[in-house]
């Protein structure tokens, strides 16, 4: 039987919801609610703690779905400086997170880590992932990346969430797969694709302020590597995509 995909997983407390693409929000034991990425939301989405941002690209970063999640005291980190303005509409409280630092936003440590392809849009400094370190977890936000040298610098994590397609093919799968089992996460989760039998995107006038959903990616099924974590301590997210780009 194959294998069926849920609303939502439940990992040492935490609780990971995957709302499209590279978005996933995560709440932790205590309710603090993080959101990776938003350029997708569900109906009725809670306020952010915590918004993280790796890099400007229309399906990584849309200000219209930071807007409804933002409160007073959310915290918001970012890649870089110049691309905050891409990403959000008032800068104020947002902190840059280079590659190497650690920022402490809230609960969570943050520490921006490499994340690149060796071709296509994603070159080396001009985007990154995240380490996030947060009630005892220690989960890592690739961006988007292909299997790179500098994950396994980063030792064992709790979760690795993990990109598995682009729209020109240069991330690899099955390789992501074995780099969360490199990193011996004991959860992966696939994001960054497009469920099987989704059609392309309708583009609609005045949907995005000035950017085009056909950057998305290309379909992928991520249970056909569930069979690659056989025997190991990894157990695979299959999640339902449960966001939308339509803002109601």
């Amino acid at each position: 039987m194959a294998p069926v995909a849920k609303e939502y997983i439940t990992h040492n407390g935490f609780k990971y919801e995957w709302l499209g693409q590279s978005t996933v929000r995560i709440t932790t034991p205590s309710g603090f609610v993080i959101y990776t990425d938003p350029v997708m939301l569900d109906e009725g989405a809670p306020e952010a703690g915590l918004i993280l941002i790796t890099h400007h690209h229309v399906d990584h970063c849309l200000p219209e779905f930071v807007t409804p999640i933002r409160g007073e005291g959310t915290k918001l980190g970012a890649f870089h400086d110049s691309y905050i303005k891409h990403c959000v509409q008032e800068i104020k409280g947002v902190r840059t997170i280079k590659v190497g630092q650690t920022v402490v936003l809230g609960p969570a440590s943050v520490t921006g880590v490499e994340a690149y392809a060796t071709r296509g849009f994603h070159m080396k400094g001009e985007g990154c992932g995240f380490l996030i370190e947060i009630e005892g977890q220690r989960i890592y936000f690739a961006g988007d990346t292909q299997r790179i040298s500098e994950m396994e610098a980063l030792g064992k994590v709790d979760v690795a969430i993990l990109p598995i397609a682009d729209n020109i093919y240069a991330i690899d799968a099955p390789e992501m797969a074995k780099a969360a089992l490199a990193m011996e996460a004991s959860l992966f989760i696939p994001v960054h694709f497009t469920p099987e039998g989704e059609g392309d995107p309708e583009i609609k006038e005045g949907e995005f302020f000035s950017k085009d959903p056909r950057f998305f990616t290309s379909p992928a099924d991520p249970a056909s590597l569930v069979p690659l974590f056989e025997g190991t301590v990894t157990v695979v997210a299959l999640l339902k995509k449960l966001g939308s780009r339509l803002i109601k």
